[in-house]
């Protein structure tokens, strides 16, 4: 009992804490777009330092706090004609996958709805320029939309295949249409980036009731090439999926040795 309410309170009090950081940092975040300019060829690395900032301090926030432990966390390419495929377990694999870069910083296909009322996040969305989609209603001018971001931009793209988070840590069905959007767009060196113990705060409730118990740990696999020339994008993804169990089963027995 004792404990259950210790978690409550470092629960309740970390995202109180991040809360207030977005907010602190919200309007910091505006003027420094807005002077981003001055910057010149320096703008594009002050970007991804501010990004990476952000993920990092989310993450400390929750150790300081919560007392979670981080391991080290695997590195994850950031260069252009990069394609990310994550497993979606929480709130926190934004943050989580993008602390992994050394370099630039990825470009998440994110909920639409996101975009609006998050202090600091949602502004982020827009000025970043994510990729911003509606699942529930994914039209062939989001499809199109998406595809030439993807084609386009000489940052790593990263998506969650599954479309929405887990509730129990298991790998959902992938969702293709998003995904078989951006293979055709160009060719891609696609890897899965697998991340297991966050399913445990996978909303803000669980957040506030279980963020203490989490152990995240992550492992990152491939390359895998894929031209859309030759290659077909739903057994190209078939196989994707069929890696990522293993990877994610794989990454369990170890824990457990």
């Amino acid at each position: 009992m004792i404990k259950t309410s210790l978690d409550y309170l470092r629960g309740g009090t970390c995202l109180f804490a991040i809360g207030l950081l977005l907010i602190i940092g919200d309007p910091i975040q505006r003027l420094l777009f807005a002077l981003l300019p001055l910057s010149g060829r320096h703008s594009l690395h002050l970007q991804a330092s501010w990004f990476r900032l952000w993920a990092n301090i989310m993450l400390q926030t929750i150790r300081i706090i919560c007392g979670v432990r981080f391991r080290p966390l695997p590195s994850v390419p950031g260069g252009s004609g990069t394609l990310l495929l994550v497993n979606h377990q929480s709130i926190l694999d934004i943050p989580y996958v993008a602390a992994c870069l050394s370099e630039n910083y990825p470009l998440f296909v994110t909920r639409r709805r996101y975009a609006r009322g998050i202090p600091l996040v949602s502004n982020m969305l827009r000025l970043y320029k994510f990729p911003l989609v509606d699942p529930a209603r994914f039209s062939v001018s989001q499809l199109n939309a998406l595809a030439e971001t993807a084609a386009t931009t000489r940052y790593p793209v990263a998506i969650f295949p599954e479309g929405s988070r887990t509730r129990d840590g298991e790998i959902r069905r992938f969702r293709t249409a998003g995904v078989n959007a951006i293979l055709s767009s160009r060719p891609w060196s696609v890897h899965l980036v697998i991340v297991d113990g966050l399913w445990k705060c996978a909303t803000l409730p669980d957040f506030v009731r279980k963020i203490s118990q989490i152990r995240p740990k992550s492992v990152i696999i491939g390359p895998f090439p894929f031209d859309p020339e030759t290659d077909d994008p739903e057994s190209f993804m078939a196989g994707m999926r069929e890696k990522m169990l293993s990877g994610l089963a794989q990454l369990r027995e170890d824990s457990d040795a």
